[in-house]
C-alpha cells in the first residue's frame, strides 16, 4: 500500500485541474476520494496544543509543499489558493 503522502502527492494535481482551491477544500476532496488515508482519530504529533489536527491533514499540507518545490503547483497569494503551475 502506498503511503498517504505519496497518494496525496499524486491526487492533489488531479484535484486542482478543476481550478484553484484553498487547502481546506483540497483536504475535503482528499478525504472524499481517499477515505482510507484520512483517519481523523490519529492526531498530528507535530501539533503540541492538542487541537485535534489529524496527521493525514499534516501529510496533505506536506504534499502541497512538495508539489510546490517541484514546480507542479503554486500558491496564489492574491486569491489565497493553490493552483496548477
Amino acid at each position: 500500500m502506498h503511503s498517504p503522502y505519496k497518494k496525496f502527492y499524486q491526487e492533489i494535481p488531479r484535484i486542482l485541474k478543476s481550478g484553484p482551491m484553498a487547502h481546506r477544500s483540497i483536504a475535503r476532496e482528499l478525504k472524499r476520494i481517499l477515505p482510507m488515508y484520512c483517519d481523523d482519530s490519529i492526531p498530528c504529533p507535530h501539533v503540541k496544543d492538542n487541537s485535534g489536527h489529524p496527521e493525514w491533514n499534516h501529510l496533505a499540507r506536506s504534499a502541497e509543499q512538495g508539489l510546490k518545490r517541484n514546480g507542479i503547483i503554486s500558491y496564489n497569494h492574491g486569491i489565497r489558493k493553490w493552483e496548477l503551475a
